[in-house]
């Protein structure tokens, strides 16, 4: 054996595995547009007043550490704004303040994932929900959401995968849907609580697009979680434009022996790593706070993302070799190669290809579990990605049989 795990030798980070041809690339001076990272802070400047309320912060000498769990005042406004927007009601104790959704998965799986355990994963998932089961040596179950009924829940397919499997810790989904860029109607979710009713699972949702989205409401998942022991993740980064400041949330809201569980570890494990970015914390604080400023920022910025998602999608349905369900929230565009036209073999080839011979960096669909498709970024500028959607069809036309 050698010094490093196998587990972590195992863990990959698809969305950056291509930087380094990337940056090869640009240091010969060509120009690649780089569709691979959905950064929203990197399009749309994060809101004035949360980075004055950041240097406020630093200047008011609020360095030192806060309680593991996280700022009060932030986690009781986390819990009003589920409030405001869901009509959901629990305490500041609910919630849990972490480095970024993706800790508050670390602390999922830490916290009921030993060795053999199963947790279920409906793809295209999110590439950062497999490997924390894989790190605990933990079995990925694998459902699927369906394609051709514009991404919904395959409820035949879940069915099967927790009918074959060892009883799964936590079935787990992304509304709206990374990769996708789709969210799940009211049915969907109460066919979906009802399963886990009958099966006796725990549900996660990651809700970090809840506000990005082009449909008149969403629906949380408390919404609907009659009777279901249920948590959310959630964060800063997506709708308040703050993804470098590492603020995520996760909320256990229920009264049944599981939460109670799984609160408490969650507990336990945000006191043994300190807090997160104290500064940043106070920072979100004040941008959650200022609902008025909040809702006049998105009212500028929504339009400007449902626009460009909405013509990504037009183009590359257009081009005559990718196809794609249109999508209606978060700023992605998961396309369908059509490999019978191409000379190509697999979604790894294509995004390998596409980068080296035009200068376009996509992220490949097999690392969000769904091989043969590609998954476009929407932030850029329309002439960003106009331009980036006219070099795939040069490239598919330059590979077609």
């Amino acid at each position: 054996m050698g010094f490093i795990t196998k587990a972590v030798n195992d863990v990959e980070d698809p969305l950056t595995e291509s930087q380094a041809i990337a940056e090869s690339i640009e240091s010969r001076g060509n120009n690649v547009i780089k569709l691979n990272m959905g950064d929203p802070a990197k399009y749309f400047r994060t809101p004035q007043n949360i980075i004055d309320a950041y240097t406020n912060a630093l200047q008011e000498g609020k360095t030192s550490y806060l309680p593991g769990q996280g700022l009060m005042e932030l986690r009781a406004v986390v819990a009003e704004r589920y409030s405001d927007l869901y009509r959901l009601r629990f305490g500041a104790d609910a919630v849990t303040i972490t480095q970024g959704a993706v800790e508050a998965l670390d602390f999922l799986n830490r916290s009921v994932i030993s060795k053999n355990d199963s947790a279920i994963l409906l793809a295209p998932f999110f590439t950062q929900y497999l490997p924390y089961i894989l790190l605990q040596e933990g079995v990925p179950l694998m459902a699927n959401y369906d394609e051709k009924r514009g991404w919904d829940i395959n409820f035949e397919a879940l069915e099967r995968t927790v009918k074959k499997g060892k009883k799964p810790k936590y079935l787990l989904l992304g509304n709206p849907n990374n990769p996708t860029g789709t969210t799940l109607a009211e049915g969907s979710l109460r066919r979906l609580v009802e399963f886990a009713n009958n099966n006796d699972l725990f549900i996660v949702s990651d809700e970090i697009y809840d506000e990005i989205i082009q449909r008149d409401r969403f629906i949380s998942i408390g919404q609907v979680a009659s009777g279901v022991p249920y948590m959310i993740l959630n964060g800063a980064s997506k709708n308040y434009f703050a993804t470098g400041f590492r603020i995520g949330f996760s909320i256990i809201p229920g009264d049944d022996k599981k939460s109670a569980e799984l609160r408490h570890a969650f507990v336990k494990l945000a006191f043994s790593r300190l807090s997160t970015n104290v500064p940043a914390q106070h920072a979100i604080l004040e941008g959650m706070a200022a609902k008025k400023e909040h809702a006049a920022f998105m009212q500028t910025v929504l339009p400007k993302i449902h626009g460009r998602r909405s013509l990504a999608a037009k183009l590359v349905n257009e081009s005559g070799f990718l196809n794609a369900v249109m999508p209606d929230s978060a700023f992605y565009v998961f396309a369908k190669i059509d490999f019978e036209k191409l000379n190509l073999k697999d979604d790894r080839e294509f995004v390998g290809l596409l980068l080296k011979e035009q200068h376009v960096q996509l992220t490949r669909g097999s690392s969000f579990g769904m091989e043969g498709y590609v998954r476009f970024v929407t932030l850029p500028e329309e002439s960003q990605i106009e331009e980036a959607i006219a070099r795939v069809k040069k490239f598919c036309k330059n590979h077609e049989k």
